[in-house]
């Protein structure tokens, strides 16, 4: 049996494509969502503040309000953590390099005209090797691009998650100490 597989359609590597462009958007959907999770935190904090008549937010000086400010700032600390996260997620920089190639959309505008692309895209088309190749580099940049962004996002998820546990903290602090 040979290293090489002859049976591979070209659809499956299509296939492959198109699940990472699946994942990536997936990716980029869980970011917004902790965003906007951001989003009604604060929203709510600045509602209590306004509603607030005994100004809660106000720290004493003695051990409580060292304790506050102590929670407060590991919150703000995860919560900057996390959209920093998750704004890597929506606008990665990526570190790896692939040849340039018609088939991936980020490499068009690296094609001087409209004749270089068409030449290009018909030499690639036409030797199925070639076009194996280039699907396969493909494949390798959108799985590369998925990766990255779940790292992200997968971080931001945990920071969320350890702020809002901090800012719970800070809230039954207020109340109890």
């Amino acid at each position: 049996m040979s290293g090489k597989l002859k049976n591979i359609d070209i659809e499956d590597y299509w296939n492959v494509i198109n699940y990472n462009y699946g994942q990536i958007q997936f990716a980029e959907v869980k970011a917004t969502a902790i965003i906007s999770i951001y989003s009604l935190i604060f929203g709510l904090g600045y509602t209590l503040d306004i509603l607030d008549e005994e100004n809660i937010y106000s720290f004493s000086s003695g051990f409580s309000g060292v304790v506050h400010i102590l929670l407060l700032g590991v919150s703000f600390f995860f919560i900057i953590a996390s959209l920093r996260r998750c704004v890597m997620c929506i606008l990665p920089r990526f570190d790896f390099t692939v040849k340039k190639s018609p088939l991936f959309f980020g490499d068009v505008s690296k094609y001087k005209n409209f004749e270089n692309f068409y030449d290009s895209l018909e030499e690639v088309l036409n030797d199925e090797n070639t076009y194996r190749k280039h699907l396969t580099q493909s494949v390798y940049a959108t799985a590369n691009i998925a990766s990255t962004k779940f790292l992200n996002v997968n971080k931001g998820l945990k920071h969320l998650l350890r702020s809002l546990i901090f800012i719970t903290l800070f809230f039954i602090s207020i109340y109890a100490i």
